[in-house]
């Protein structure tokens, strides 16, 4: 709607101005028609103007309350993985979800990824993702490198929106992946059942051993 009621609103008040112009240009003394015309102009001028920034309002309110899916590198959700993540940032449901890559990202097996190409709803800040590889070695990888690419998507009224986008590790390659220790340690813990697993049957083993030899 913007794209139409922008342009509109400026040539109206081009309109009105011009023919401002050619009424003062021939205007003769004590015309009151004139005059009258000239002053309804006036106030066409003055209500167009004043509606600019109403209508900046409108166009912001619209923009906030979109939904916003947005692909990124997400390396802090998963301890050692670099994840290809889409998330909508926005406060209402994305649907209709397409990315088109300029240059598409690979994974550990050298494939590339479409798995996120299409994606039939995202709740607001829910996200989809999938495993690109392991952090330190994609990061590398990937540091000097900008994938880049264009995502369309309609909100619940079916209305198309359309937005570039860039995903990057740049911001990580001097950076700490982990703010806290919690992400390790979480996946340290993982271990541990296979651990006393482990314990338990060496155990078992040790008790058939000796049960064994005392006979």
């Amino acid at each position: 709607m913007r794209r139409i009621v922008r342009p509109a609103l400026f040539l109206i008040l081009v309109a009105a101005l011009v023919q401002i112009g050619f009424l003062l240009s021939g205007l003769e003394p004590n015309k009151q028609e004139g005059l009258a015309a000239i002053t309804g102009l006036l106030a066409v001028v003055t209500a167009i103007i004043s509606a600019f920034p109403a209508l900046n309002v409108i166009e912001l309110q619209e923009d906030a309350s979109q939904p916003r899916p947005s692909p990124y590198f997400d390396l802090t959700s998963r301890y050692d993985m670099l994840q290809l993540r889409v998330k909508n940032i926005g406060p209402s449901a994305a649907y209709d979800i397409r990315i088109k890559w300029l240059n598409c990202p690979r994974n550990y097996k050298d494939e590339e990824i479409k798995i996120l190409d299409e994606i039939s709803v995202l709740l607001p800040d829910h996200s989809v993702s999938t495993l690109v590889g392991t952090s330190h070695e994609f990061v590398k990888k990937y540091l000097s490198l900008r994938f880049e690419g264009e995502i369309e998507f309609k909100d619940a009224k079916k209305k198309r929106f359309r937005e570039k986008f860039v995903c990057t590790t740049q911001e990580h390659g001097k950076r700490l992946i982990h703010d806290e220790e919690l992400p390790k340690t979480l996946y340290e813990l993982q271990k541990v059942p296979e651990r006393l697993e482990q314990i338990a049957k060496a155990l078992s083993e040790l008790a058939k051993k000796n049960s064994s030899e005392a006979v």
